[in-house]
């Protein structure tokens, strides 16, 4: 009935700012979106190759349908609305199911929903409240809030949701602009319990036309942390990002954050003291006819010793990064020391192809720590409906891993796509039987309008 529920709310919407000029004078009314049809194949994404038991053997093979619809209108006084409804479904011809836990769900849901005001109170100040999508810098720290376990049965790492329910100001002092955010990411009940939130600030000041200069800091206070206790886990992160064309084509940056506060989230660790780092630099031959590109980067996340007193894993906070597909569907993003190369051309007019490769290793070889994937491959919200759910071995090899990339421009709107991706699991990770390596091939269409 929810779900029927937003989707009148958003006709209505519609409908009440296109045709109702006694509520809202409408300057302009925009209807957007993308419907993206794929088909996966997966494979041993539990890194085992046991002949028993449903996760050693895991296959998927399915085909996908994510729709998405979007309405902007431009009212009075620089006041904007927007919603955005999306519906990720597994293809079940018309057995379709409007569960909310059903794979092939016809429910329809609130992806995007808020609303813009410049100019508020004064002319530097945009004010955006609602269910917004927020990504700053090369999203190692925010980028994507993620799909919550139970929300889809697609596996979590395939959803496009990625948006936050929060306030945003933006204060733009051209060169400096400054964001100060609030966040509430979880919240089950109106109780103040059981929840998650996120506030910060992020400023970047344009140097000059090459050089762009972010510094930021961000709390996440997470009352859900299933450890028993009656304090919240506090990850206080402050960094830096530096991003530079030094020179023509030559796109660099850099990022180091340090981690810290009061450590509830496992048991005696009183503490978080953790860091990241990251660089990275990519070249374009621009005057070459293919446009080749090659590119590089460095990735370090702490990781955490259980037998320490302070927790020095890094918080994956709320990234948006994808170091290589496989990796990004069944490792953590902590505990690394990834090397990734990659390069791209395009062969004819409309066509791209890409290849990106990485070398990981865990920043800290530490035994008997906990090893989970980050998110679920069945919609489930236990920790059996993780890809990998295993522990470290002490030993510094967690892998190494490749992508392949097609894509071909049909028109405009229309985009084909063919990757393939592999991931041979390295020593410091605790298999029980032969290691098995990791397969995935996704195509897919895009039709964007």
């Amino acid at each position: 009935m929810g779900k029927r529920l937003i989707v009148l709310l958003a006709l209505a919407l519609l409908v009440g700012l296109t045709f109702s000029a006694a509520y809202a004078e409408v300057q302009n009314v925009k209807v957007s979106g993308d419907i993206t049809m794929s088909g996966v194949l997966r494979k041993h994404f539990g890194l085992d190759a046991a002949t028993t038991g449903d996760k050693s053997v895991l296959k998927q093979s399915f085909i996908m349908t994510q729709t998405r619809v979007r309405v902007d209108a431009d009212l009075t006084d620089n006041v904007m609305a927007t919603v955005r409804l999306i519906n990720e479904r597994i293809w079940n011809g018309q057995n379709d199911s409007n569960t909310a836990n059903s794979s092939n769900s016809t429910n329809i849901d609130l992806d995007l929903a808020f609303v813009t005001l410049k100019e508020f109170l004064y002319s530097p100040l945009t004010l955006t409240v609602g269910r917004q999508e927020i990504k700053f810098g090369n999203g190692l720290i925010i980028g994507k809030s993620g799909a919550a376990a139970g929300t889809t049965n697609l596996p979590t790492d395939l959803s496009e949701r990625s948006a936050f329910d929060a306030i945003r100001a933006t204060l733009d002092y051209d060169p400096l602009v400054v964001d100060l955010v609030y966040a509430q990411v979880k919240q089950n009940t109106t109780e103040d319990r059981n929840t998650v939130s996120l506030t910060g600030i992020n400023a970047t000041y344009a140097l000059n036309n090459k050089i762009n200069l972010s510094g930021y800091y961000w709390l996440k206070k997470n009352n859900n942390t299933g450890v028993a206790t009656s304090e919240a886990d506090k990850v206080n992160t402050v960094g830096g990002l530096i991003s530079a064309t030094p020179i023509e084509n030559l796109s660099t940056s850099l990022e180091v954050a340090y981690q810290f506060g009061k450590n509830t989230a496992t048991i005696d660790q009183k503490k978080h003291d953790a860091w990241a780092l990251q660089a990275m630099a990519d070249y374009t031959f621009a005057k070459v006819k293919t446009t080749p590109k090659i590119g590089a980067s460095y990735t370090y996340l702490s990781g955490g010793e259980s037998s320490t007193t302070r927790n020095d894993g890094w918080d994956s906070m709320f990234y948006d990064q994808k170091l290589n597909n496989i990796v990004y569907a069944i490792l953590p993003m902590t505990n690394m020391s990834v090397l990734n190369l990659k390069a791209s051309c395009k062969p004819v007019e409309d066509v791209t192809v890409s290849a990106i490769y990485g070398h990981y290793n865990v920043a800290k070889a530490d035994s008997g720590d906990l090893l989970q994937s980050p998110g679920y491959y069945n919609g489930g919200t236990t920790d059996a409906d993780r890809y990998l759910n295993s522990t470290y071995t002490g030993k510094s090899h967690l892998g190494d891993a490749i992508d392949l990339t097609a894509t071909y421009d049909y028109t405009e709107d229309v985009q084909f796509g063919l990757t393939a991706g592999l991931f041979r699991a390295g020593n410091a990770i605790n298999i029980v039987d032969d290691k098995a390596v990791a397969q995935q091939v996704i195509g897919s269409m895009k039709v964007t309008f």
